[in-house]
């Protein structure tokens, strides 16, 4: 999972989302007019310096030293969250699209022909969000604010004193933030939009262990280890902002997750539709909407469900037929592996092992490892990358969540945030783009499918399986690609075709075994409060396997995977229909 405080055009109202890295079109020639060249990245480095202004916590994500960019005296602000707000941003969606259609696509070089019809194509897509505001959840329980809030503000590097200052000013400005999402919550209940209660439940929970954290709360600790880290700060200063910053969360910050938890308690009850998007008005439409802005699928929900159960034929009639040939590897098969190696130890052999199938990075980059603090873990993703800065891309996190990555699902997790995974693909693209405006645009699912994609080319590269078998490694790989295509299946079952929590549970007893009333219900109810959540995972995968495909099968012996993966990269994180498009002159190219 790739997380990253980001917001393009004030379309976000969270904080904290799953975001993209950057990309590019490297390697392409460079023809057109100088004069049109120079117009268009005038006109996106004034566009990527005006979003950033609007948001503190995305100016200190995305630039290290915004100086460089122009920018030095700015404003600590967050962004508004309200109706009235939300027509003031498609309003100026659309001033940005007249304004970039104005350029002569024409006369521009090939690099930012590619950065244009990524651009246009994403404030088109933001314009069909129009008119979903309601169904957006503030609080859901993985997506939500207050599930990823603590973790963004731990990462708030401190790197010079500003950066001090600004993030405590930035504590005081997020009750007036929490209110306003506060609002909407309690709006989206008036209109029967409210979670079902079990979420709401887990929600509250995770509340609750945040609240009862005491001296272990990350806003403390975090707080304290990097202003510790900080060279230049008398020990009085210090001591200073870290009573400043306990004051700021005793009475302002704790008061407000409380207030988080009332609004939760309030609308506990009040919603009227429990099951799928396809139960409420508008609900298939926004689906659909869904698909395309967080997936970036060209595909309709009819044609992705096809997709996802032909998917799960293939790779179950694939295990079935590994299981024949080799019956020894059915017993004692139970989806583990025996790993004994530390994460540094795995990561360093995955830079190693990726070589022949992966282009290198054109820059150094290093990482840190850190761990989920106990009291969040339940509510947190089994692990997650941290995107740097743009102008530091050396600066790389991964944080494992020790509750639910063991030895056995370890090799594969780091090889998804880490090599080749999320930290590679952020870290090629930001050493291989030109145009700045590239890393405000949010691509899950090529960013998720991405991970997904090479997490499953990694147990080919695991020495652990392929040392007793290949086809044990293949059965892995399949064993955990039906793992998720079933939450993926279900996702779209429960929000396009409206099925029950009966239903439900049937079909997933046919893959798992019946898994319970309880067990079911609780997933259900997930995927209710965060629609298209497992599709941007499996949904991006198969929209990978698909290119990889059709390059195959037109390019035949000619088919380079090395070679096509420094095309995916080269690429970058965009819609998959603009990578088919490209594509086609790439094959070319290859013939």
């Amino acid at each position: 999972m790739k997380q990253r405080a980001t917001r393009l055009l004030a379309l976000l109202m969270v904080l904290v989302l799953s975001v993209c890295a950057v990309g590019c079109g490297a390697g392409r020639t460079s023809q057109g007019s100088e004069d049109e060249h120079q117009r268009f990245m005038e006109f996106s480095e004034e566009l990527f310096r005006s979003e950033l202004l609007e948001n503190t916590i995305n100016l200190h994500y995305t630039l290290a030293y915004p100086e460089k960019y122009g920018i030095e005296d700015y404003k600590v602000a967050l962004p508004t969250v309200s109706m009235d707000s939300e027509e003031e941003s498609y309003a100026g969606v659309r001033e940005i699209l007249e304004a970039l259609e104005d350029i002569d696509y024409k006369l521009l070089p090939e690099d930012d022909r590619l950065t244009y019809d990524v651009l246009e194509e994403y404030l088109k897509t933001s314009l069909e969000g129009e008119g979903f505001y309601y169904f957006y959840e503030p609080f859901s329980p993985v997506m939500g604010f207050q599930a990823n809030l603590s973790i963004t503000l731990a990462e708030y590097a401190f790197r010079q004193e500003r950066d001090v200052q600004d993030y405590l000013k930035l504590l005081e400005l997020l009750p007036a933030y929490v209110d306003s999402l506060i609002t909407l919550e309690k709006t989206r209940s008036k209109m029967g939009y409210a979670m079902p209660d079990s979420a709401i439940d887990d929600v509250f929970d995770s509340i609750q262990e945040f609240l009862n954290s005491g001296e272990d709360n990350i806003f403390l600790t975090s707080f304290e280890e990097r202003l510790g880290k900080l060279d230049g700060l008398s020990d009085a200063k210090k001591t200073e902002y870290a009573e400043k910053n306990r004051a700021i969360l005793k009475e302002q910050i704790i008061p407000s997750y409380k207030k988080i938890g009332h609004c939760l308690k309030e609308v506990r009850g009040t919603a009227e539709n429990t099951g799928g998007l396809c139960h409420t008005e508008g609900g298939s439409d926004y689906y659909a909407y869904l698909l395309k802005s967080m997936v970036g699928s060209g595909h309709t929900p009819e044609e992705m469900l096809a997709l996802v159960e032909d998917q799960i034929q293939q790779d179950m009639t694939e295990m079935f037929m590994i299981m024949s040939g080799s019956p020894e590897l059915l017993e004692g098969f139970d989806g583990t592996i025996q790993e004994d190696r530390t994460p540094e130890e795995i990561l360093e052999y995955l830079k190693e092992a990726m070589k022949d199938e992966y282009p290198e990075l054109p820059v150094e980059a290093s990482y840190q490892i850190k761990y989920v603090p106990k009291y969040m873990e339940e509510g947190t993703s089994p692990a997650f990358y941290l995107t740097p800065p743009y102008d530091l891309p050396g600066e790389n996190t991964i944080y494992i969540n020790n509750s639910s990555t063991d030895e056995s699902s370890l090799f594969s997790t780091l090889a998804h945030e880490g090599y080749p995974g999320h930290l590679y693909q952020t870290v090629y693209a930001s050493a291989a783009f030109s145009n700045p405006i590239r890393n405000l645009l949010s691509y899950l699912g090529y960013a998720e499918g991405w991970g997904f994609y090479v997490e499953h080319e990694s147990y080919a590269m695991n020495d652990k399986l392929t040392s007793q078998s290949e086809d044990l490694a293949r059965l892995h790989r399949l064993n955990s690609s039906v793992g998720i295509a079933v939450h993926a299946l279900v996702d779209l079952k429960i929000h396009y075709e409206g099925c029950s929590p009966e239903e439900i549970r049937t079909l997933l007893a046919s893959y798992f075994g019946d898994l319970g009333e309880e067990a079911v219900r609780e997933l259900y109810d997930l995927i209710v409060s965060e629609p298209a959540y497992y599709l941007k995972y499996y949904g991006g995968y198969l929209e990978f396997l698909l290119l990889r495909e059709k390059a195959e099968d037109q390019l035949e012996e000619k088919f380079d995977l090395k070679e096509f993966h420094r095309f995916l990269l080269d690429m970058g994180p965009c819609a998959f229909p603009t990578i088919d498009d490209y594509m086609e002159n790439w094959i070319k190219e290859q013939k």
